[in-house]
């Protein structure tokens, strides 16, 4: 695929006439899906697929279209070209762009993270014996996603990473889910295990009676993909750049400098993982590591190159919509083996969902309780709970409200397999917060 990819874009960059520059992203995997239902496998595919974006730009024009990539490049080069005439047709129509973003050349990288799993049909054998007697549903998805990109200045980066995620649910007889998530570049059968085991925990305690939980202030631990759920909030008009010019961010009474978050909350935007390629599609190289909350303050947004053209910022070589790639929230000290003692009473939620802002102004952030979620009572789980409404703003959540997080910070990877399987990950803790509101 490298020197398909490579041969490919030399010849369209030496294609071009004056005036003309090009930046080729390519976008591929090599996946493996297994699906099962009642704890049987009901499909397995492997699905082996790649496509290219050209960003064409001239006269401070741009055009952006995206064609399949094939093994055969005869119809590779006759598609590309195509597009390239396409393009040149294109640029007499449109306006010019004041905010044209012009191209450079950031080098040469590559990055490889290989990943140590089962292989394809060995996932049968490896997982499904220990779902025996269990009603289990959902996906296991693993294999390798590559990102690769080169422009007429020469630069030239190549990403690739291999990983896998299980994403299941498991129900009661009466259809109560708990959620069991499992993803990583590398396979343990320990983790898996420990994980499934506390998943089958829950699952039992299901099927206590339920407590109706009346609108209010509970003291609440959300579990590390709860806070991950949380954390997509972030990228929807919150830490980008020009959403805040633009006047519409969650984040503007930080960048106000009106409120801070708590002091032991940290995140960063943190390549190191291998979860993501450092490079954006037009294959700027972002630093590995850009702060974002240090000690609860706000350091940095994502800025993008259009939007620093645009408000006469300095990019930081975030994608155009500016939305985390990468985040990683630093651990904190409650060991998790102890968070319902910490807890004490309250409500222990291991998933959320119907994310959305309810006041940007004030960064107000609404969602659902879902799947096992608890009433604990003096550090002991009482009975699961009917689904609830929390409204309460990050500043409580991330802020005065925070007591506490746990001293391991999990991985969480995207699950996304629409259109193609989706890159990237967050490194989260379980976060340990008092008083969030809860309105019915």
């Amino acid at each position: 695929m490298r020197d398909l990819f490579t041969s490919f874009a030399n010849s369209l960059i030496h294609s071009l006439q004056a005036g003309e520059e090009i930046s080729l992203f390519l976008s591929a995997e090599e996946s493996f899906f297994l699906r099962i239902n009642e704890a049987k496998v009901r499909q397995t595919i492997r699905v082996s697929q790649a496509e290219v974006t050209l960003t064409f730009i001239k006269d401070k024009r741009n055009i952006f279209i995206t064609i399949p990539f094939e093994t055969d490049q005869e119809r590779n080069l006759l598609k590309g070209q195509e597009v390239i005439t396409q393009c040149r047709q294109e640029c007499e129509q449109v306006p010019p762009d004041p905010f044209c973003i012009t191209l450079q050349n950031f080098g040469d990288s590559s990055e490889d993270y290989p990943g140590v799993f089962p292989q394809d049909e060995e996932w049968i054998d490896t997982v499904l014996p220990h779902l025996e007697g269990l009603d289990c549903a959902g996906l296991l998805t693993a294999g390798s996603v590559t990102r690769a990109n080169m422009n007429s200045l020469g630069q030239n980066h190549w990403y690739k990473s291999h990983s896998f995620f299980i994403d299941f649910s498991l129900y009661t007889p009466d259809q109560q889910a708990v959620k069991f998530f499992y993803g990583d570049k590398n396979w343990s059968e320990i983790t898996f295990l420990e994980k499934l085991q506390n998943a089958k925990s829950q699952l039992d305690r299901l099927n206590f009676p339920k407590k109706v939980i009346t609108p209010g202030k509970y003291r609440t631990y959300f579990a590390p993909e709860a806070v991950a759920d949380l954390l997509v909030g972030f990228s929807w008009n919150g830490i980008g750049a020009g959403c805040y010019h633009q006047g519409h961010s969650a984040f503007k009474l930080i960048a106000d400098g009106k409120v801070n978050f708590s002091p032991i909350f940290n995140l960063t935007e943190d390549f190191s993982g291998g979860f993501s390629p450092r490079f954006n599609s037009l294959g700027e190289l972002a630093s590995a590591s850009l702060p974002i909350i240090i000690d609860g303050e706000l350091k940095n947004f994502l800025v993008s190159t259009k939007t620093a053209k645009e408000y006469h910022l300095t990019s930081n070589y975030a994608e155009q919509n500016e939305h985390l790639r990468s985040p990683s929230i630093s651990p904190g000290t409650i060991r998790e083996t102890e968070i319902l003692k910490h807890l004490d009473t309250g409500l222990y939620v291991g998933n959320v969902h119907y994310l959305n802002w309810s006041d940007l102004n004030t960064g107000r952030l609404t969602g659902m309780t879902r799947y096992a979620c608890f009433w604990v009572e003096k550090g002991e789980i009482v009975s699961p709970i009917h689904d609830l409404r929390f409204d309460d703003t990050i500043y409580h959540l991330f802020g005065q409200g925070l007591r506490g997080l746990t001293e391991s910070a999990h991985p969480v990877l995207e699950t996304s397999t629409y259109h193609q399987r989706a890159i990237g990950g967050k490194r989260v803790p379980g976060i340990l917060v008092d008083q969030l509101t809860y309105t019915l």
